[in-house]
């Protein structure tokens, strides 16, 4: 999340949402993902269908997500199976045969050219694409000791451009002024906060969006960074690290522009923002108006940095008001790539409130096209309806997080203490993968899955599993 592209340089995405954010969203900001920029040149219908199965037919509130952008492609059904919104993988030296096996396992991407959104629809026409955009920032340079002298950020516009449109272009009253300052300007990230009240401001981007959206043969916004901006610092100037009145206010922002964003929009692209790993109790924003939305630093804050339990259950629960509302949701983090508990556990908490437009992203290797084995697990659809909020599938007697399943059941363990043993009562089959990661140039999948039998079980601390009644 939130690094911009540069002429001059990437960001490194070695640092991660963890570090900043574990255990602290119970009283103080949600901090920043590493996000990597990809640097991309221009390089038989088939719908992404998850190893686990063939999508299941929608029941009577499955309606699938349509986007009318002159094309018939929509959000694919989630129901059955384990379906992947990728967050960017670069096309630039990739092989035919990776490219034919992105477009047929991964329900889409951002941040790809038209040229390579129109080879992708070759193999798969319903391949979908979102535009990358900063919800309430406009991109300018890249920070050098939170001085904006670095490379020029970058957007797509049929091609990498800059994003700054020029001193001469911008007014005066688009920027968010505070302390005094007629700009504030994020040191992390290289961006200014725009003031989203602003009519000339919302007039501007919103032609500026809807002419990318139209020529890059997008399918909606990938609106980056929509959360409070002082979740997001530094800043200069300083933005007050807890302020009520001043949080209040944006999160009143967010949401008028999220309505004016849709009303320009008039249904015929998707407004989905990043929302971050929204874990601050205190955060006042109301997301009941998107489309849907990106929880980065889903499950865990990525790299074996795990959440406190009362901030994962505060994002389950929200990540769940989405799923209940008909929301598209994308979970995405960064595990340790050869972390297969970690792995498991962020898919376990997926499995947990999966609903029919929900998706996952474990993002371990950076641009790479990437894939785990364990995406291909088959538990069938769901026996235990989405619930309300997350306590709901609490297993009092284990004391873990169950939801059952046609072909079995997944158990989590959030906690930092191991479940100890629980007998099953009867004999389950444990998904046990191995390996993974990018994708070879023959496109062919990496690693794989093993089922061991057992009737009891031990759910280590942060870790969840996935059983079958029956060994595939």
């Amino acid at each position: 999340m939130r690094v911009f592209r540069s002429q001059l340089f990437l960001f490194a995405a070695a640092a991660t949402l963890a570090a900043s954010c574990s255990g602290g969203g119970n009283s103080g900001p949600q901090a920043p993902a590493p996000r990597s920029s990809p640097t991309q040149a221009p390089s038989g219908h088939a719908t992404p269908t998850p190893a686990g199965g063939p999508s299941a037919s929608p029941g009577p509130s499955a309606t699938p997500t349509a986007i009318a952008s002159g094309s018939s492609r929509t959000f694919p059904d989630t129901t059955n199976g384990i379906f992947v919104y990728s967050d960017q993988f670069a096309t630039s030296g990739a092989s035919e045969a990776q490219i034919q096996f992105a477009a047929t396992h991964y329900a889409g991407a951002q941040k790809l050219l038209p040229s390579d959104a129109v080879h992708l629809r070759t193999y798969n026409p319903d391949f979908l694409v979102l535009h990358y955009r900063l919800g309430l920032a406009l991109g300018y340079r890249s920070p050098v000791d939170c001085a904006p002298t670095g490379g020029y950020l970058e957007i797509i516009d049929g091609t990498w451009v800059q994003e700054w449109p020029g001193s001469a272009v911008v007014n005066s009253s688009w920027f968010f002024q505070y302390g005094g300052s007629a700009r504030v300007y994020n040191c992390s990230w290289g961006w200014y906060v725009m003031e989203l009240n602003d009519t000339g401001w919302r007039t501007w981007w919103s032609g500026q969006v809807i002419q990318q959206l139209t020529l890059n043969q997008d399918d909606g916004v990938f609106a980056d960074s929509y959360s409070i901006p002082n979740y997001l610092g530094p800043y200069t100037p300083a933005l007050p690290a807890v302020d009520s009145s001043f949080e209040s206010g944006w999160a009143t922002r967010m949401h008028s522009f999220t309505d004016y964003m849709r009303g320009q929009f008039a249904g015929r692209w998707l407004w989905i923002p990043n929302v971050g790993s929204w874990i601050t109790t205190r955060d006042p924003s109301d997301y009941s108006n998107v489309d849907g939305a990106m929880l980065e630093g889903f499950a865990e804050g990525g790299n074996e940095s795990y959440y406190a339990i009362g901030d994962w259950q505060l994002q389950m629960t929200r990540a769940l008001s989405l799923v209940n509302a008909g929301k598209i949701v994308i979970g995405q983090t960064y595990p340790n790539g050869s972390d297969v508990n970690e792995r498991l556990f962020v898919l376990g908490t997926y499995l947990l409130i999966k609903g029919n437009r929900t998706y996952v992203n474990l993002e371990s290797y950076g641009q790479a096209i990437q894939w785990q084995p364990e995406y291909g697990i088959n538990l069938g659809t769901p026996l235990d309806p989405v619930p309300p909020n997350i306590a709901t599938l609490f297993n009092t007697t284990w004391n873990l997080y169950v939801r059952h399943y046609a072909n079995g059941m997944v158990l989590v363990n959030p906690t930092a203490t191991d479940s100890g043993s629980i007998a099953l009562g009867g004999t389950f089959y444990q998904a046990l993968p191995t390996n993974g990661g990018p994708v070879p140039a023959s496109g062919t999948p990496p690693g794989s899955v093993s089922y061991s039998p057992v009737r009891s079980i031990d759910v280590c601390s942060h870790c969840a599993a996935i059983l079958l009644n029956a060994a595939p």
